[in-house]
């Protein structure tokens, strides 16, 4: 054989072997993308099982566990802010005189459940969506009912036992009171409410507090009843505009010291930070 044909030979088989690595790694390739694929598919459907999985335990509804509650005295404490008995007469107060229903999903109990469940942490709407399976719609309008009835509530006990104050409270009577308290029917005070507001309403929400609040008036009387509330005004607005205001704006429903023989007029003793309403002659 020449050497010529050798040497064709040999190129031949040098393209040859050249071409069979090409070919090698062109399947290396193919391979680890097939693998990278099944294991990808491999994740994916163990990702779905372990979520069929969960989505298959049981879960708590949310009159469940308003009930669950209800049972236990420290847990329905803790969580309502009251005790069950409590819970249970202003379910039925708010249900028969004050407009409270239940829905075809959303029975009376759960929904005042849930109130007072968010207002006492406080807990937001979508604390309250995780907590009992409701769309954030169905919650909002939930506790728009609740609050709504909460609010007849108020103008009917937040008022005075009698109007007229046609007696004196039998504490003012006792010997350390009488006769400096004569005539007095309550005390006033005021405090700061903690709100959340859009930054540009905070400047007139911060006040001394340092923090974005409403001030809050409110009036209560010897049994240590509240009798008038007043709310709304932002955090920075002192406490003598409230009180002021108010003896203009609401003048027909604040309460007043009877009537007496001479004219009368209020005065209001701050005494260690809160007032005493008193007629004066």
């Amino acid at each position: 054989m020449s050497s010529s044909s050798c040497s064709s030979e040999s190129g031949d088989t040098s393209e040859s072997e050249n071409a069979m690595v090409v070919d090698e790694s062109d399947d290396d390739d193919d391979d680890f993308m097939v693998a990278m694929v099944a294991l990808e598919w491999m994740a994916s459907g163990n990702l779905h099982k372990k979520t069929i999985h969960n989505s298959s335990l049981p879960v708590m509804t949310g009159i469940q566990w308003v009930e669950l509650t209800l049972q236990n005295p420290v847990d329905c404490y803790d969580m309502f802010r009251m005790r069950r008995s409590v819970f249970l007469r202003l379910h039925d107060t708010l249900v028969q005189n004050y407009g409270l229903k239940s829905s075809r999903v959303f029975c009376s109990k759960e929904a005042l459940g849930m109130f007072l469940w968010a207002c006492g942490a406080p807990q937001s709407f979508r604390q309250c969506r995780n907590k009992f399976r409701r769309s954030l719609e169905t919650i909002s309008r939930k506790f728009a009912a609740v609050l709504d009835s909460i609010m007849r509530l108020a103008f009917d006990i937040v008022r005075p036992k009698d109007p007229h104050f046609g007696t004196i409270h039998p504490k003012l009577q006792e010997a350390r009171f009488w006769p400096h308290f004569e005539d007095c029917i309550g005390a006033i005070d005021g405090t700061h409410i903690p709100v959340t507001v859009s930054l540009s309403e905070q400047p007139k929400y911060i006040g001394r507090h340092k923090y974005a609040s409403q001030n809050v008036m409110a009036v209560c009387d010897f049994d240590m009843r509240f009798i008038f509330v007043v709310t709304g005004w932002p955090g920075s607005v002192h406490d003598t505009r409230v009180l002021l205001d108010t003896l203009v704006t609401y003048k027909d429903q604040f309460p007043h010291p009877p009537h007496g023989k001479n004219k009368l007029r209020a005065i209001y003793f701050s005494i260690n930070n809160f007032s005493l309403l008193r007629n004066m002659t």
